[in-house]
């Protein structure tokens, strides 16, 4: 499962979470794969600005993180 936000990873985990320290990881707290990432709207405020491409490429990372813990 991969959680779209701070405040999809508060709903799923059932705490509080930070996007920037936790983002990328596997979270096991509900005893079910869960990775927390940014929400890509996050990444259309970004576009045309420096760091858009960094963010971006930090995005597919998560998605192919979350995929390859649903495995």
């Amino acid at each position: 499962m991969i959680a779209l936000s701070a405040s999809a990873g508060r709903s799923v985990l059932g705490r509080t979470v930070r996007v920037g320290a936790e983002r990328g990881r596997v979270l096991t707290d509900t005893g079910r794969p869960v990775v927390l990432t940014t929400h890509p709207s996050a990444l259309l405020r970004l576009e045309d600005r420096e760091g858009y491409a960094e963010a971006f490429d930090a995005l597919v990372v998560d998605l192919v993180t979350a995929a390859a813990a649903r495995s």
